[in-house]
């Protein structure tokens, strides 16, 4: 099972479980009758299952391509018929399976409650999908961490970067174009994706053409997290070579730098809140990025860190001495960390390119 279906799961079993706590109360309340409470325990589990399918799995999984091309008016429109079809139908079947007759189907669609259930479903679709669409547009850990107030208050914590940078940005854009440009960067974008949840990393910020991961520390220095995650990330794009190469004419190639440190961590903003996190090490976590960019290296990482992580099999690091960070009086030990020459040292698209 992969990272993303994990997440994806864990996304339905709130969802479900939220709608057979809600659905019995509900229930009982609007009908006066403690056994309709089981019913709608049934009712919530048949319905919140199968929304939260479609709203996942469906919506944002088989048709996320599809489902992007639509305007939200559209959009909005198609969602909402697919979810009311989906509670009138599941509402029936809830109804037959409690009373052993398929008569009931048809019977639930006359029945007096429906009324007060359909209210009560549209006001819970609104819920469900407002966790959905927040936990695409801020990340699944960030709305839990702003519903428990996790970072109300600022605190330190032991955190590792790695920040990605899409080399040659500014020729793709003015060679593609604008929109074909932008096309490019989202389907970067997508492909990282699932080598960064299969790493346990998460998404901090998407900086234009820049992309920058974090993990806490135990997770980052677990089986080479933080240093597998980029190469496991050019794989990713290798294996979508002809599918780039057919709409774009070229492949992504990627520059990157790890460091890890002590961080500040809170939330911030009045109008606008972000969980934010401050310190010495994105400062040069940057700087590494800046030199594996000016040296056409691939993947740059601080032996600070490096001393702390064991790098993955087929893994080597060439020391690279020591390079200027802003802010720091002395220097700071670097490394070039690469496929062993043993293997092939590919970029992206299997080439045996700089940014290995």
């Amino acid at each position: 099972m992969t990272a993303r279906t994990r997440l994806q799961l864990r996304t339905l079993t709130v969802i479900v479980a939220m709608a057979c706590l809600t659905t019995p109360l509900f229930n009982w309340l609007t009908t006066g009758e403690p056994e309709s409470a089981l019913q709608g325990v049934l009712d919530g589990f048949i319905i919140a299952t199968t929304v939260g399918g479609y709203l996942i799995f469906v919506r944002d999984g088989v048709l996320r391509g599809w489902m992007r091309r639509w305007r939200f008016t559209p959009s909005l429109l198609l969602n909402s018929a697919v979810l009311a079809t989906i509670f009138l139908v599941g509402r029936g079947l809830g109804q037959v399976i409690s009373a052993g007759d398929p008569a009931e189907f048809a019977e639930s669609f006359r029945d007096d409650h429906i009324v007060y259930a359909a209210l009560f479903f549209v006001g819970l679709s609104v819920i469900l999908i407002f966790v959905v669409q927040m936990n695409r547009m801020i990340g699944p850990n960030v709305l839990r961490y702003f519903v428990m107030g996790s970072y109300h208050r600022p605190r330190d914590e032991n955190r590792v970067f790695l920040f990605l940078d899409l080399e040659g940005s500014t020729h793709l854009a003015e060679e593609l174009g604008s929109s074909r440009y932008y096309a490019l960067l989202r389907r970067f974008v997508d492909d990282l994706t699932a080598p960064v949840l299969e790493a346990c990393g998460q998404i901090y910020q998407y900086a234009g053409d820049e992309v920058l991961v974090t993990w806490s520390e135990e997770d980052a220095l677990e089986d080479g997290n933080c240093v597998r995650c980029y190469f496991d990330i050019l794989d990713a794009i290798d294996a979508a070579a002809p599918a780039y190469q057919r709409d774009f004419g070229t492949l992504p190639r990627v520059r990157a730098g790890v460091h890890g440190g002590r961080v500040i961590a809170g939330e911030l903003g009045d109008i606008k809140q972000e969980i934010v996190y401050v310190g010495d090490a994105l400062n040069v976590t940057a700087r590494l990025e800046d030199y594996a960019k000016r040296e056409k290296l691939g993947l740059v990482v601080s032996d600070e860190l490096l001393a702390r992580l064991e790098l993955p099999p087929g893994l080597v690091a060439e020391p690279r001495g020591h390079i200027e960070v802003r802010g720091r009086r002395a220097g700071l030990a670097v490394s070039h960390v690469s496929r062993a020459r043993t293997a092939p040292v590919l970029g992206a698209g299997g080439r045996r390119a700089a940014s290995p």
